[in-house]
């Protein structure tokens, strides 16, 4: 991840020439869903926020993507935020949206993913403690007692309340039924708030909708405990408007991770210019730290002449500079360019090497003779020899030879693979 200094001082400087407060910059994108009342008053310069999300995987996802997006959106503002990596509320299981409960895992991968995702949050958060602050719920929620914790937290929760939450009811409607730990999960988060509230004086939490009772549980505990307010935001959960698929996976079911050697780049910025015409212009709101004009010039220019997908084409620069830095990003615009707009004998060496990785790829010796046929199998476009010789019969394959050692093999209009000759 190369870049983030300069990128930051770009989006900062932007941001801080629009007349607009934080509230109405979220909102004029789609990003305020649900909000608790006087919200307005507190987001201003100097207010602490925090998000947070549970460790289990070993890298971040582009379903995180829009938190870090929001967090930085606070500090461009003048905020404070608190990204909370939550190993503590990880060794219990986040029930919402599940229909089933999450296995418990251990305690070593937990830290291993605490490690690894703290370190790729201050790559893309840049600062210092107080105005980005990571903290872990693991820190309070393993050292507090369950007699000290009922008599703190459990008290003040009603159970027909707790009940209501709708990951709650959903399971008990569907009689798949519900852990005790499960079911508390909901006064952990809520705990979780009451601590950063006395601890860094963060009053405000932000988080997708789907954790909105978890969060409104945390603003009351602060009401009931201390008889202070605190303030809780949601943005909407992301979902194609056609298909009603939540966003975040390839078509092939795959997460989309930030981590470079679990999702290439290449494969990230493929991921966002292909992305459909009907959720385009909402995740170019959601995700760009562009001005509203600029959007919207944007989008008038791309609704002239949506073939050129220059929306998408927006989205996918912008947001694979931010999570690898420009270098990667130009390096992945260039090679898109090449292989579908211009003529693929452009590609250097370097270009090859780099999108080799994100391309099926295979390695064939010079002492076997090249044949397409079996060469479309071996990369997986085709399904046998059969296949590919109708392929080859319909014109529907190209074969380009590059340097005398790569076989660029370009199968319709929109699949590549690459055969090496060693």
């Amino acid at each position: 991840m190369e870049n983030k200094k300069t990128l930051y001082t770009h989006i900062h400087t932007m941001n801080n020439n629009h007349h607009q407060t934080f509230l109405q910059d979220l909102a004029w994108r789609g990003l305020v869903y649900q909000k608790t009342n006087g919200i307005e008053r507190a987001l201003q310069p100097g207010t602490t926020m925090y998000w947070g999300f549970d460790l289990t995987g070993e890298s971040l996802h582009i379903g995180h993507l829009l938190g870090i997006v929001v967090l930085r959106r606070a500090l461009n503002y003048g905020m404070r935020v608190i990204p909370m990596p939550a190993g503590g509320t990880t060794l219990i299981g986040d029930p919402s949206g599940k229909d089933a409960e999450r296995p418990l895992l251990s305690k070593q991968i937990i830290a291993r993913n605490r490690r690894m995702l703290t370190k790729q949050l201050l790559q893309l958060l840049p600062g210092k403690p107080p105005e980005v602050r990571v903290v872990d719920n693991a820190d309070w929620l393993t050292k507090i007692g369950f007699i000290e914790f009922q008599r703190e937290v459990g008290k003040y929760f009603p159970i027909n309340t707790m009940l209501e939450k709708e990951s709650v009811k959903t399971r008990l409607e569907r009689e798949q039924g519900m852990s005790f730990a499960e079911f508390s999960y909901q006064l952990l988060q809520a705990y979780d708030f009451l601590v950063l509230f006395e601890k860094y004086k963060c009053t405000v939490q932000i988080a997708g909708s789907d954790q909105w009772g978890n969060m409104v549980q945390g603003v009351e505990l602060i009401r009931k405990r201390l008889g202070k307010q605190a303030y809780a935001l949601s943005w909407p959960l992301i979902v194609n408007p056609v298909t009603g698929k939540k966003f975040g996976k390839t078509e092939e079911g795959e997460s989309v991770w930030l981590d470079p050697a679990k999702t290439h780049p290449f494969k990230f910025y493929q991921f966002f210019i292909n992305c459909d015409d009907d959720m385009a212009p909402m995740l170019l709101r959601y995700f760009s730290f562009k001005s509203k004009n600029e959007i919207e010039r944007i989008e008038q220019l791309w609704n002239t002449d949506r073939g050129s997908r220059l929306l998408q084409k927006e989205l996918a620069y912008e947001l694979t500079a931010f999570v690898h830095g420009k270098i990667i990003a130009n390096r992945a615009q260039t090679i898109t360019s090449i292989l579908f707009e211009q003529n693929v004998k452009q590609l250097t060496l370097a270009d090859i090497s780099f999108v080799k990785q994100a391309l099926p790829y295979a390695t064939i010796s010079s002492s076997n003779t090249f044949s397409l046929e079996d060469a479309l199998v071996t990369l997986g476009l085709s399904c046998s020899k059969s296949e590919s010789k109708r392929l080859i019969a319909q014109n529907g394959v190209q074969d380009t030879v590059l340097f005398g050692t790569y076989h660029v093999i370009r199968k319709g209009k929109r699949e590549y693979g690459i055969i090496e000759i060693t």
